[in-house]
């Protein structure tokens, strides 16, 4: 249990902003992240208020994070996001914050590897908030924030944090059986610098070509 003050609860609340383009209801992950700049100037001496952090007792982030936001607490995203669109078997959707970074963690589980390369194409066929079109090997629009995806056979990860995130240590964490470490695509997203496209075939990592957007 931690302490926050009352204008992080007004702040909470206001994330999660619905925009709809096919009648149904999604958040952007605009509306999540951007949050731990807006926390510099809040007054200490406002009313405090107790935030229940939701880490997991298990989970598929929890070794990493144990290990890389020691001191971050947890809460769990219950609204409905891009990839939910796309039928996952299995998904964790968190946001996490610590005194000097939030981070958004996702995880989904697909049936086969049709679902879950669809599910990232139309992710970055329109991302970010002015739906830009991307494809394989796309210099993304430099951003303030780090973004990382892991594209497996059946499985999508998600990272977003101020923060620059360590792909290689974090992927060796999540799996350290180096063999068994496949990805069909990492897309690193670095805030201000060139975006990086890789691949994971059992440990060895292979820099894919950059495409003329």
């Amino acid at each position: 249990m931690k302490l926050f003050t009352i204008s992080f609860i007004t702040l909470a609340i206001t994330l999660f902003v619905s925009c709809s383009d096919d009648q149904e209801n999604t958040v952007s992950l605009e509306d999540i992240t951007h949050t731990s700049d807006k926390f510099d100037h809040i007054d200490d001496k406002k009313e405090t208020v107790e935030i229940k952090d939701e880490k997991p007792k298990k989970g598929y982030f929890l070794t990493a994070f144990d290990s890389i936001y020691k001191d971050a607490s947890w809460f769990m995203l219950d609204s409905l996001l891009f990839p939910d669109r796309f039928g996952p078997s299995k998904m964790e959707k968190w946001y996490l914050l610590n005194q000097k970074d939030s981070i958004v963690a996702l995880h989904y589980e697909f049936k086969d590897s049709l679902r879950t390369k669809n599910a990232f194409f139309n992710w970055i066929d329109c991302y970010g908030p002015t739906c830009t079109s991307y494809q394989v090997g796309s210099q993304f629009k430099k951003q303030s924030r780090n973004s990382l995806f892991l594209i497996g056979a059946n499985q999508l990860v998600y990272l977003e944090s101020k923060s620059p995130i360590a792909a290689d240590k974090l992927v060796g964490i999540l799996n350290e059986k180096k063999k068994d470490q496949n990805w069909i695509y990492v897309l690193e997203i670095p805030g201000k610098k060139k975006t990086r496209w890789s691949t994971i075939k059992e440990g060895e990592i292979n820099e894919l070509k950059k495409t003329q957007d």
